[in-house]
């Protein structure tokens, strides 16, 4: 097993790891498929019995976002599934088409800085010197409006 460990930050207490942070194993990308088009409310058991049968599942994450991904404790079940769905194979849960591919690579874990939001007023009204919406006149540097 090539497994490595990441520290999970903000559980105090209760980890193995310094300051209580626990450590969580994670298996490789490798040993990992991505299910999307989950149906609604999906279980962890129905992915498992889905994909069971190719080989020992030692995981089963299953998002909101109705995708998931399942851990096997090889890699050879993971090639298998793969090479069966470029062939045609089609995985179902519920009578519902899955979508099945290998779990991509994530480079760096950041998606990048967010957009910063806007804190000042983008538009006055009429009684704060601004120019009033919906064709107005504007009479100049006093403020006043015809």
């Amino acid at each position: 097993k090539q497994w490595y460990q990441r520290r999970v930050r903000g559980e105090k207490g209760t980890g193995s790891g310094p300051g209580g942070a626990s450590i969580k194993q994670e298996a490789p990308n490798s040993q990992q498929i991505f299910v999307g088009n989950l149906p609604h409310k999906t279980a962890d058991v129905e992915l498992k019995e889905v994909f069971g049968q190719h080989g020992n599942v030692i995981g089963v994450r299953v998002t909101p976002n109705n995708f998931g991904f399942v851990i096997f404790d090889r890699d050879e079940p993971v090639v298998e599934i793969l090479a069966g769905v470029r062939r045609g194979k089609v995985y179902t849960l519920r009578e519902q088409r899955l979508n099945v591919e290998e779990k991509k690579v994530v480079v760096g874990g950041n998606r990048g800085p967010r957009k910063q939001f806007i804190t000042e007023p983008r538009g006055g009204s009429r009684h704060m010197g601004g120019r009033r919406r919906g064709g107005g006149r504007y009479a100049g540097e006093s403020g006043d409006y015809k």
